[in-house]
């Protein structure tokens, strides 16, 4: 007797798995490439990094999130080649222009040839935390908590959650999650 009902219960999911499947992740929409620009700032305390790091952390978090590849992160403020920052050095901050799936405004002007393309997207869940694999660690906590300050309200995002708690000056009792779904563009058809 256990069995069939255990037999009927695994059936039960598989079945509701699949009615689930497309709606889970978003149903396909009409979105346009749009054009961001952000003088980004990181005056962090804990994590000091250099201007290729600063640039590749946050690159790495918008390829994440959706942006297009050919986004351009350039660093200003930065040491001179081929000598560390020291400590009375101003932290680099970034220049970051990117193109990210909207949902289309018809409203909405071009800045440039390109800008509000047509593209196929659907929203699909995300998630920022400490994680070895994608180099994020505690000790980016000041680094999101501005990524999500600065950057994130200009991505298409639904049902956001984020806890960040960042102690300045040391790791233990920072932690941070962001969680939501981001508008990303579909691969183009084959």
């Amino acid at each position: 007797m256990r069995i069939s009902i255990s037999v009927a219960a695994l059936a039960l999911l598989t079945a509701n798995a699949a009615l689930a499947g497309p709606t889970a992740a978003g149903m396909p929409m009409p979105a346009v490439w749009k054009e961001h620009r952000v003088d980004f700032t990181y005056f962090g305390r804990t994590s000091r990094y250099s201007c290729d790091g600063l640039s590749d952390k946050v690159r790495a978090m918008l390829v994440e999130l959706g942006a297009r590849r050919d986004l351009k992160v350039t660093a200003i403020g930065c040491a001179e080649f081929g000598r560390p920052p020291g400590p009375n050095d101003i932290s680099p901050s970034l220049d970051v222009v990117f193109s990210a799936p909207a949902l289309p405004n018809k409203a909405a002007k071009p800045r440039h040839p390109g800008d509000l393309a047509p593209v196929d997207a659907r929203f699909e869940p995300f998630t920022i935390e400490p994680d070895a694999f994608r180099d994020m660690g505690v000790g980016d906590c000041e680094l999101v908590e501005e990524f999500a300050r600065q950057i994130l309200p200009r991505l298409t995002i639904r049902g956001l959650k984020q806890e960040i708690t960042c102690v300045p000056y040391q790791l233990s009792g920072s932690r941070y999650y962001l969680r939501g779904e981001v508008l990303r563009a579909l691969p183009p058809a084959l």
